[in-house]
């Protein structure tokens, strides 16, 4: 159906664009693919304060994965402080 050659490029090009996505490390764009599958909000914050770099790249994909996996009694408490940090906007103004 398609040739290695195609396959070969598709692939190279979805890493590319998965190494812009999540940093030009090994350890981030592996964190970062695995983020999707965490469910406990212990492990993601543990992830964050790994190091300034890591909390710098996967930030915005951890309060993501935070605001989706969340148990239902915890979602209405966490969804507010979460989407205000996602959009950027400071709490003071709300």
């Amino acid at each position: 159906m398609f040739t290695e050659v195609e396959t070969r490029i598709w692939s190279l090009n979805k890493r590319s664009s998965r190494l812009c996505r999540f940093g030009y490390t090994d350890t981030t764009l592996i964190l970062g693919c695995v983020i999707r599958f965490v469910d406990s909000d212990q492990t993601l914050k543990a992830i964050l304060c790994c190091s300034h770099d890591m909390n710098e790249i996967l930030h915005a994909e951890v309060l993501k994965q935070a605001l989706l996996r969340s148990s239902p009694e915890r979602i209405a408490v966490k969804r507010k402080i979460l989407w205000l940090k996602l959009l950027k906007i400071e709490s003071t103004y709300v």
